[in-house]
């Protein structure tokens, strides 16, 4: 499931990101797109924590994330969230995250 947040995110969208997150609670596999994402605060960066954490402690595979402003990458480096997550810069790059390659025979 690919759950986009395009846009900006702060304290005023919480109830909104609260919403559209609700999915990478339950769901197998989940690719959060921030390919669109403008602008994030720490409201964004504990949501994220949250799920994280909630998927572990459900042995759940960790969401990956699409990300392509360098503000938004440097953010979460700059927080420590980059080691929790898989970071590709497309959304086609993130869905194949964790498949193996096709093998053929020989």
């Amino acid at each position: 499931m690919v759950i986009s947040l395009a846009g900006e995110w702060d304290i005023y969208r919480r109830d909104e990101l609260r919403s559209r997150l609700e999915p990478a609670y339950h769901e197998s596999r989940v690719v959060l797109d921030l390919t669109a994402a403008k602008f994030v605060t720490s409201t964004l960066i504990g949501a994220l924590i949250a799920a994280n954490k909630h998927r572990t402690q459900h042995a759940m595979e960790p969401a990956v994330l699409a990300v392509k402003s360098a503000f938004v990458r440097r953010l979460l480096t700059a927080t420590g969230v980059d080691a929790f997550f898989a970071i590709y810069e497309t959304v086609p790059q993130a869905l194949t995250h964790g498949e193996r390659p096709e093998q053929h025979a020989v």
